[in-house]
C-alpha cells in the first residue's frame, strides 16, 4: 500500500510540473502580446502549481520517486510548452540574411515562395555583401531560412522577434 501512494503522489507531482511547466512557456510568450489579466491568471496557477509539487518534494528530499518525478515534469512542460508554441507560432520575426554572392537570386527564391523580401547592399570584412530582410510569420521562419540557405549554403542568417508590425507585405494565405 505504501509503495502505491509513493507511485500515485510520484505521477501527480509530474503531472502538476508538466501542466505547470507548459504554462511557464506559454506565459512567458504571450506575455507582450496578450491581455495583462489572462497573463496574471497563468502567472498565478503556475505559482500555486510549483508552490504545491516543491513543497511536497522539499519535505522528503530523499524520496527519489518525487524527485525524479518533479524533475521529469519539469523537462516533459518544457517540450509540450515549446511544442505548443510552435504549432501556435503568434507573431512576427525578422529574418536577417546575409550573402557574400548570392543575395539578388535569395531574394528572388523567398518571394517566390510568397514573402516580402528587402535587399540593400552593406559593407563586410571583406568588401560587399548583400542583405536581404524578410518579416514573417514565426511559423514561417523555418521555411524562408530554408529558402535562403538552399540557395547560398554559406549565408549568415539571424533570426529576431518583431514585438510589432505595421504595414508591408506578409503573407497571409499560406497553404
Amino acid at each position: 500500500m505504501l509503495i502505491q501512494n509513493v507511485i500515485l503522489g510520484a505521477v501527480l507531482i509530474f503531472i502538476v510540473r508538466v501542466i505547470s511547466i507548459t504554462l511557464s512557456t506559454i506565459r512567458y510568450l504571450i506575455m507582450g502580446r496578450a491581455n495583462k489579466i489572462g497573463v496574471t491568471a497563468i502567472a498565478f496557477v503556475e505559482a500555486l502549481t510549483f508552490a504545491l509539487t516543491f513543497g511536497v518534494v522539499a519535505s522528503d528530499l530523499t524520496n527519489m520517486w518525487y524527485l525524479m518525478a518533479y524533475c521529469a515534469g519539469f523537462a516533459i512542460g518544457t517540450l509540450v510548452g515549446t511544442s505548443i508554441e510552435q504549432r501556435i507560432g503568434q507573431g512576427y520575426a525578422a529574418v536577417n540574411i546575409v550573402s557574400m554572392n548570392k543575395s539578388l537570386p535569395v531574394a528572388e527564391e523567398i518571394r517566390k515562395a510568397g514573402f516580402g523580401a528587402t535587399r540593400t547592399a552593406g559593407e563586410g570584412n571583406t568588401g560587399t555583401v548583400g542583405m536581404i530582410w524578410v518579416v514573417v510569420r514565426r511559423r514561417d521562419v523555418a521555411q524562408v531560412v530554408s529558402i535562403a540557405t538552399g540557395v547560398d549554403p554559406n549565408a549568415f542568417v539571424t533570426v529576431e522577434e518583431a514585438r510589432s508590425v505595421m504595414r508591408g507585405f506578409i503573407q497571409y494565405e499560406r497553404s
